[in-house]
C-alpha cells in the first residue's frame, strides 16, 4: 500500500494541473476537482508520513486560510466570492506541491520552467484576447490593428475581453524571474534550468532538449515573448514595479548601478517640480476609469470607508463592486462608475479579509523577504543565489505595481504569485536545511 501511495505521490503535479482549470473556471466539476486535490494531499500524508514539509511560511498561510471561511461567512453574495475562493484554494495548493515536491537543485529549476511557460501562457493568450488602449504612453496603434482577437466575453470588462493593466501586472512577477533565469542559464551547467527531480525515464530528445545552447534558447524566447506583450500593455503601474525590481535585479549583479538611483530620483523630482504634485501623479500612475489622482484617491477613500465598517470579517471576496455602488457612492467618477477593485493590494486585501487578513498577508510578504535574505546570504550556488534575487525582484516589482492598482487574491492570474511563494520556501529549506518533519496547517501533531 505504502509502494502504491508513493508512486501515486510522484503524480501530484500532475493532479495540479489536472485539477486547475476546473478551480480558475467554477463548474459543476469544481466540486470533485477540490476532492481530487484533496485526495492528492492524503496520497501524499500516506506516502511520507507527514501531510507536507514545514516551511516559516505556514502560519501567515493559515491565517489566511482562516479568515477565508470569515470573509465567505460575511459575503452578501457567495455565489460571487466563490470564483476568488477557489482561486486561492488553487495557490496554497500549488504553495504546497512546490515544496513537497522540490528534492535538490533540479526541482527548483523545473518549477521555474513551469512557472516561466505560465507566464509565456499568459502572454500568448493575452495577444488574442485584450482590451488594447490605444491612446497611453507610446504610439502602438498600428501594432494592435493587425492583432487578432480570437478570445470574446470571458471578462465583464466592456470589451470583454484582458484588461491590459491585469496582463502588465500578471507579466510583472514573471519578467524578473525570467530575465533571472536567462542570467543563471547562460553561466551554468547544460541543462539546469529546465530538468526537474520528478522525470523519472529519460526519453529521446532529452539531451538535446535540455543542451546549454537549447536552454539558452528557450530562455531567451519565453522572456523576449512576455517582454514584448508587457510592453504592449502599456502598465504605467506595471512599468514601475518592473523598473523598481530590474534596478534591484542589476545592483545585485553590479554594485555600481546603485549609482543610477540618485539621478534617477532627480529626474523624477524636478518632473514633479515643472508639472506639480497632482499632474506628476496623474502622468505617472493613472490607468484606466478612475481617471485622475482625486478619481484614484476617492476609490481609495472608499476602501477605507469599508475597512472601518468591516474592521475583522472583510465585506468578503470579490464584493468590493457591488458594496461600493450599495453603500458608498462615487461623486467624483459618478455613480455610474463600475469599480471592479480598490486599485491597492493592501487595501483591497483588507476590504476582502479584513485587518487580520490583512495582517496575515504582511507577515507572509515579510516572511518571504527574510527568507530571501537568508538564501541570498547563505548560499554558495551562485545560480540559486541570482534565482533569489529574480524571485524577490518579481515580488518587488508585483508590490510596487499593487500600490496603485491590483490583481486581487484568488483573481485567475493570481496563482503565479502562490508559485513564486512555494519556490522561496523551497529554496529555504534546501539551502538553510529548514525542512520539518510536519506542519501545523495539516496536522495538529506536528505542531
Amino acid at each position: 500500500m505504502r509502494s502504491s501511495t508513493q508512486r501515486l505521490h510522484k503524480l501530484e503535479v500532475v493532479c495540479l494541473l489536472a485539477v486547475m482549470p476546473f478551480l480558475l473556471f467554477p463548474s459543476p466539476l469544481s466540486a470533485p476537482a477540490l476532492l481530487l486535490l484533496l485526495l492528492s494531499w492524503l496520497v501524499r500524508w500516506r506516502a511520507l508520513g507527514r501531510p507536507t514539509v514545514r516551511t516559516p511560511m505556514d502560519i501567515p498561510i493559515l491565517c489566511i486560510l482562516l479568515m477565508l471561511s470569515v470573509s465567505l461567512w460575511a459575503s452578501a453574495l457567495p455565489e460571487v466570492s466563490l470564483p476568488k475562493l477557489l482561486g486561492i484554494i488553487l495557490g496554497v495548493a500549488f504553495f504546497y506541491g512546490v515544496v513537497n515536491s522540490v528534492k535538490g537543485t533540479r526541482g527548483v529549476w523545473g518549477w521555474v520552467g513551469l512557472l516561466t511557460l505560465f507566464g509565456v501562457g499568459v502572454a500568448c493568450l493575452s495577444l488574442i484576447g485584450t482590451d488594447w488602449i490605444a491612446q497611453k504612453v507610446l504610439p502602438l496603434s498600428p501594432i494592435y490593428e493587425r492583432l487578432p482577437r480570437l478570445i470574446k466575453n470571458v471578462t465583464s470588462s466592456p470589451g470583454g475581453g484582458f484588461h491590459p493593466n491585469e496582463v502588465g501586472g500578471a507579466l510583472a512577477l514573471v519578467l524578473p524571474v525570467s530575465l533571472a533565469t536567462c542570467l543563471a542559464v547562460w553561466g551554468s551547467n547544460p541543462g539546469v534550468a529546465l530538468e526537474a527531480t520528478y522525470t523519472v525515464k529519460p526519453w529521446a530528445g532529452r539531451r538535446v532538449l535540455l543542451s546549454r545552447k537549447a536552454s539558452s534558447l528557450l530562455a531567451t524566447l519565453s522572456f523576449t515573448l512576455m517582454a514584448g506583450v508587457f510592453i504592449l500593455t502599456q502598465s504605467r503601474s506595471a512599468y514601475i514595479g518592473v523598473a523598481t525590481g530590474l534596478i534591484l535585479l542589476a545592483i545585485s549583479r553590479n554594485r555600481w548601478f546603485s549609482l543610477s538611483l540618485p539621478f534617477l530620483a532627480a529626474i523624477l523630482l524636478a518632473h514633479a517640480w515643472l508639472v506639480g504634485a497632482e499632474n506628476f501623479f496623474d502622468s505617472m500612475l493613472m490607468l484606466d476609469a478612475t481617471g485622475t489622482a482625486a478619481g484614484r484617491f476617492e476609490v481609495w477613500q472608499r476602501a477605507i470607508y469599508m475597512i472601518q465598517d468591516f474592521p475583522y470579517t472583510g465585506i468578503g471576496l470579490n464584493m468590493f463592486p457591488y458594496v461600493g455602488d450599495a453603500m458608498y457612492p462615487y461623486f467624483m467618477l459618478g455613480p455610474d462608475a463600475r469599480v471592479p477593485h480598490a486599485h491597492n493590494n493592501f487595501l483591497q486585501v483588507a476590504v476582502d479579509l479584513g485587518i487580520p487578513g490583512l495582517l496575515a498577508y504582511l507577515a507572509l510578504v515579510v516572511t518571504f523577504c527574510l527568507c530571501s535574505w537568508r538564501v541570498y546570504q547563505g548560499s554558495q550556488s551562485r545560480s540559486l543565489r541570482l534565482l533569489t534575487v529574480g524571485l524577490f525582484s518579481g515580488m518587488l516589482a508585483h508590490q510596487v505595481y499593487g500600490l496603485t492598482d491590483a490583481i486581487t487574491l484568488g483573481a485567475k492570474p493570481g496563482f503565479m504569485l502562490w508559485l513564486m511563494l512555494g519556490l522561496m520556501a523551497a529554496l529555504y529549506n534546501l539551502e538553510m536545511g529548514a525542512t520539518l518533519p510536519s506542519s501545523p496547517i495539516a496536522s495538529k501533531g506536528g505542531v
